[in-house]
């Protein structure tokens, strides 16, 4: 398996050593230095402003022995192999934003993940990025119809535009699900009801300003807070909490 890298969301600079810092390392051991930054177009949003805020992060942790390629995409115009090989990428980071818009242009034709495993190219992932590396991605949502009923699970305001909790086919990075914002935004219940529903066996949830790492086989966790694991085990529910 590839590198990967999920950061949960969050602005700290503080934590950008181990957060966007750790995943440079990786890019840098393929020869190449150049990231491609990957942002999601949405309505009534500035993909480039995007793309120019995570930059700055990445100057924070020592950018300039890298080169950074801005790639935009949607559902009508996804990712591919092609624009990855084109600027011969070391490291692809898929930006932050509405999740449901990140799954389309991304998760639909998953062709491109190709190029990552073929090249041993490293993947980090923040907030929505994270949020669609599992094999089950959890596209949003804050109610779930349970016992007859709907039943609230997370702030409507986590919901990404979507009513149900909905959970689609991810990229398959990491053998989990994944959500962000976990303490900050109460999305660990989310992930709760999900692998109670029985959407996906698994789940990570991640507070802002951490990051789960995956590498060599072995989950880390790096960062300001906590990762907390979901499983289901013999009929029921249990929950480990995880820090640096």
């Amino acid at each position: 398996m590839i590198p990967v890298f999920l950061i949960g969301g969050g602005w700290n600079a503080a934590t950008f050593p181990q957060t966007f810092g750790r995943f440079l390392q990786f890019a840098a051991k393929n020869g190449a230095r150049r990231i491609a930054i990957v942002v999601a177009e949405e309505a009534g949003s500035d993909p480039h402003a995007q793309f120019l805020g995570f930059l700055e992060a990445f100057q924070v942790v020592g950018l300039n022995s890298f080169e950074a390629v801005e790639i935009i995409v949607s559902a009508e115009n996804p990712l591919t192999q092609e624009k990855l090989s084109a600027i011969e990428a070391s490291g692809v980071f898929v930006s932050g934003g509405l999740t449901p818009a990140y799954h389309e242009a991304l998760c639909v034709d998953r062709s491109w993940l190709d190029f990552l495993v073929d090249n041993e190219i490293p993947f980090a992932g923040f907030s929505a990025g994270a949020s669609i590396a599992g094999n089950k991605a959890i596209v949003g949502g804050w109610r779930r119809k349970c016992g007859g009923q709907l039943v609230e699970i997370a702030n409507e305001n986590a919901g990404e535009d979507l009513d149900l909790l909905d959970v689609r086919r991810g990229l398959g990075l990491v053998p989990f699900a994944v959500d962000v914002h976990a303490t900050q935004w109460g999305t660990l219940s989310r992930l709760i009801h999900a692998v109670d529903a029985g959407f996906a066996p698994e789940g990570w949830a991640i507070d802002e300003n951490t990051m789960l790492e995956s590498t060599g086989g072995e989950t880390k966790v790096c960062g300001a807070g906590n990762a907390y694991q979901v499983r289901r085990t013999d009929g029921k529910i249990s929950i480990e909490i995880f820090n640096s």
